[in-house]
């Protein structure tokens, strides 16, 4: 068997095993989108140390809990 073939069985099978792993439940319903100007999220404490980083304030993220983006609430 060539090597290149071999190569592809491997990655086959390791994109596979990837596909079929267990996820825990509250992150396989949401899939974060990509975002332009902040991180996707699926939770608010997701948005913590990028609020931090920005200024402070209450992290949240949109999207009611099926993926958004963060946002800090600074207003408090």
């Amino acid at each position: 068997m060539k090597k290149s073939t071999r190569f592809l069985i491997l990655l086959a099978l390791a994109a596979l095993a990837s596909i079929s792993a267990p996820k825990p439940a509250a992150m396989a319903a949401c899939v974060p989108p990509a975002c332009f100007a902040s991180p996707g999220c699926c939770l608010d404490r997701q948005c913590g140390s990028w609020c931090e980083s920005t200024g402070g304030g209450i992290p949240h993220c949109g999207g009611n809990g099926s993926g958004g983006g963060c946002w800090c609430d600074r207003t408090s």
